[in-house]
């Protein structure tokens, strides 16, 4: 069994504070923490659908400090779609989202892989 991992992030209002950070973190150095309650753990961003123009993002995320849920969930998040379309661009489209869903799917079962893991 591997040695837990630990992150330490300085906070206005607890100053530094030593935090356990679950393997699928991708760090926090481009995060910035104001107060204990914002420091959350995320997971690199995987496109949805094509890569070089996805439809959305995904990403494990937590934040166990937080005012709202704090398990371990999927954070998703699409992009803006406003434009009319031909024919071949919908089926196009409608084959990223069909993509994208089997791509929802895998993520899903790695959160549910993850949430079985944790301490409760």
């Amino acid at each position: 069994m591997s040695t837990p991992r630990t992150v330490t992030v300085t906070t206005t209002d607890q100053g530094p504070v030593i935090v356990p950070e679950p393997s699928w973190c991708a760090g926090h150095a481009d995060q910035p923490v104001d107060a204990l309650v914002d420091l959350g753990h995320r997971s690199a961003e995987h496109p949805l659908g094509r890569t070089s123009d996805p439809i959305g993002i995904a990403l494990v995320s937590q934040y166990p400090h937080g005012n709202g849920p704090r398990e371990t969930g999927l954070f998703v998040e699409q992009t803006t779609l406003a434009v009319t379309l031909g024919p071949d661009a919908v089926r196009e489209l409608a084959a990223d989202y069909e993509t994208a869903a089997a791509q929802l799917r895998r993520l899903a079962d790695w959160v549910h892989i993850l949430k079985a893991g944790e301490v409760q």
